[in-house]
This record gives C-alpha cells, structure tokens and sequence, in this order.
C-alpha cells in the first residue's frame, strides 16, 4: 500500500474535485482544511465551482500564510480586502505586504505603510516607494538610513530611481532653510 504525504493526498483531493462533477465541495474543504496544506486550499477557491470563500479564507489564516493569503488577494472571487489586509499585518510578512499594495484591487496606503514600516525591511519599503499610488517617502528615508548596512543598497538605487528622485529633491528642499 502506497503512503501519501498530506501535500500528496490535498493535490489529489483538489483535482478531484477540479475533474468530478459528482464531487461534494462542502466535505472536500472539510478535508483539504484537516490536511492543513494552504497552497491546494487556494488552489481550490481559485478553480472549483463551489467553494466557501470565508472557510477558506479562515483557514489560510489559521495556517498562516502570508503568501496564499496575497494569492487569494488577487485570484479569489470574492474576499474581504480589508480583513485581509489585517491578516498580513498580524502575520508582519513584509514581501506580501509589499506585492498585497502593490496588485491587489483594493488596498488601505496607509495601514499598510505602517505595517511595512514596522517590519524595517529596507528592500521592501524601497520597492514599495517605487510601485505603491500613496506612500511617505520621508519616513520611508528614515527606515532607509537609520539601518546603515542594509539600506546602504537600497538608498543608492532611490537615488536613481524617478519617484525616489522626486521625493528625495522634496524632502531636500523642506529641510533647507529658504
């Protein structure tokens, strides 16, 4: 008798019910949510006809995973935007709190910058300087100098990037003395 690794077992439970039309989806949740493999319980929410978006959504927070919550973000049908937005800031992932302002549909600037922020990740805060629609390059800069070594990569490519260039001339400009 063949073992199956849990991810094995989620993969085929998925496509199962992706391939049978007699597949019953409210038991298939049940059962991909006791297998605790996050990537098929977003691949499910994604494909199959039927699937409960708040079960699901619940339980990728459960598992927490920053990364399928982000992929529910841009590829579920239906999701609360805002709870999930609060999901990755308790999770404090700074990637996908990056990649979540920068793709998903709806998205809250302002409690994600403060999340991306507390997270002190230079790459991302940078990242997020060139991509994000509302972002405070001035508090960003702080993050960005205060952390010496790690930020010495990112500072010197805000001084070539355009956003970055134009923000950095402001905040320039509001400290010098007229």
């Amino acid at each position: 008798m063949t073992k199956y690794s849990n991810k094995e077992k989620a993969l085929l439970l998925y496509e199962q019910g992706v391939k049978d039309s007699n597949f019953h989806y409210e038991e298939g949740l049940e059962q991909l949510i006791t297998l605790k493999d996050a990537e098929t319980i977003f691949r499910a929410g994604r494909t199959w006809p039927v699937f409960d978006y708040l079960i699901g959504f619940e339980t990728l927070v459960h598992l927490k995973s920053a990364k399928y919550i982000y992929h529910a973000g841009l590829e579920w049908k239906i999701i609360d935007f805002a709870k999930a937005l609060d999901a990755l800031l308790v999770l404090g992932d700074a990637q996908y709190l990056f990649y979540a302002g920068a793709h998903w549909k709806q998205f809250d600037f302002e409690k994600g910058f403060e999340g991306l922020l507390r997270s002190g990740s230079c790459r991302y805060l940078y990242q997020a300087g060139t991509l994000w629609k509302a972002f405070d390059y001035a508090r960003a800069w702080q993050v960005l100098e205060i952390n010496v070594a790690e930020g010495e990569t990112w500072r010197g490519m805000a001084f070539e990037h355009p956003r970055w260039k134009k923000a950095l001339l402001k905040i320039w400009l509001d400290l010098t003395p007229c």
